[in-house]
């Protein structure tokens, strides 16, 4: 007797994805850490909601991520979920980082090198100058610069990005329906031209005082290094410090004068061995290990008449695009098998284009 087998297709949905995604941050008592966890748990991501613990919170949950996913598609903005490629992967791997981003603006979150750069509400003349002499100075080393849209260093940062055009990332406290401060909304559409708008929460969700501090985690787990212009003795830009130097990313501070209340901060940072002394553009760069174009080209002459094979291309195309990726991941994306991969990688290191990261990771240098 011949055995008849039926395919059995998998039920749809009634919801699409992104709902379920969004959903799972508005149940109750559900946050970055205890969020991993579920997601380990129930790769089936509606599983969650038939849990007795969520199951009576399932059906407002998802009214309100329905809510929300139509308002992202009215708006233009981007979801991002923590298992996603375009997800920011220097922060996919920290305890806390957000299950779901929401973003605007074309810019890669991915992109080689990111620097944070923020500071005091009350900026005086002089950190002004340094925030805008930072930016200049980095304009032509393909850096992204982020900041938190904040009054003071912050905005001057995002100013003198749009005035230099470098590409820059503001990280909000709130939605982007509800810009703040009101008076930094006329710099919004600027920083898309070239840059992003960046928050944990919804568009139409409004800030809260909570938000501002944790707000800052994303500045600084996005960025390669995090400076800080300005500081009180207490106060965001210190949290944004800490937040960095626990992720175990480069913390650089600007010294000041003992007599300035602004600058207490940062010799304390200092004095703590929690940051660097910053005094310029090019010590940072230096202290990073990161090489400017002209400067790999006349270490390697070869390099500007290098015809890279089709493999390598795609190898280095995908490492600019991506920031940085596992052998795993590149190996999936290139569609090149492991054993070829490997002698590519090596290839590439020799050659002093990439660099291996932490874990089995690798990035452009």
């Amino acid at each position: 007797n011949k055995c008849r087998f039926r395919k059995i297709h998998p039920m749809p949905l009634p919801y699409p994805l992104p709902v379920y995604q969004i959903a799972l941050t508005y149940l109750p008592d559900v946050g970055p850490v205890k969020g991993k966890k579920l997601i380990s748990l129930y790769p089936h991501l509606p599983d969650v909601f038939k849990l007795a613990t969520y199951s009576k919170f399932a059906s407002a949950a998802l009214d309100e991520a329905s809510k929300t996913v139509q308002i992202c598609a009215e708006d233009q903005v981007e979801i991002l979920w923590i298992q996603d490629f375009a997800y920011p992967q220097r922060i996919k791997h920290l305890y806390d980082s957000p299950l779901v981003l929401f973003k605007k603006g074309s810019i890669d979150l991915n992109a080689h090198r990111l620097v944070g750069v923020v500071g005091t509400r009350h900026a005086s003349d002089v950190g002004k100058k340094v925030t805008v002499d930072l930016v200049q100075a980095a304009r032509k080393d393909e850096v992204v610069l982020v900041s938190g849209f904040a009054r003071g260093i912050d905005i001057t940062l995002h100013k003198a990005c749009i005035e230099n055009q470098v590409p820059t990332i503001a990280v909000l406290a709130g939605g982007f329906r509800h810009i703040y401060p009101v008076e930094n909304g006329s710099f919004v559409q600027p920083i898309l031209q070239n840059g992003a708008l960046l928050s944990e929460y919804a568009p139409h969700i409004p800030p809260t005082a909570y938000h501002f501090p944790v707000r800052n985690r994303i500045i600084a787990g996005i960025s390669d290094a995090t400076v800080i212009v300005e500081a009180a003795e207490k106060g965001g830009a210190l949290i944004t410090a800490d937040y960095a130097f626990n992720y175990d990313r480069n913390v650089f501070a600007v010294p000041g004068s003992l007599n300035r209340p602004f600058s207490i901060g940062c010799n304390q940072l200092i004095r703590s061995n929690k940051a660097m002394i910053y005094t310029s553009w090019e010590d940072l760069m230096q202290e990073l290990n990161w090489q400017r174009a002209a400067d790999r080209l006349a270490l390697h002459p070869d390099l500007g008449q290098k015809l890279f094979t089709l493999n390598e291309s795609a190898v280095l195309s995908l490492l600019h695009r991506e920031g940085q990726l596992s052998f795993n991941d590149l190996a999936y994306r290139s569609k090149i098998e492991q054993t070829d991969l490997s002698l590519i990688l090596l290839n590439l290191a020799l050659m002093g284009m990439i660099q291996p990261t932490n874990g089995d990771g690798y990035m452009l240098v």
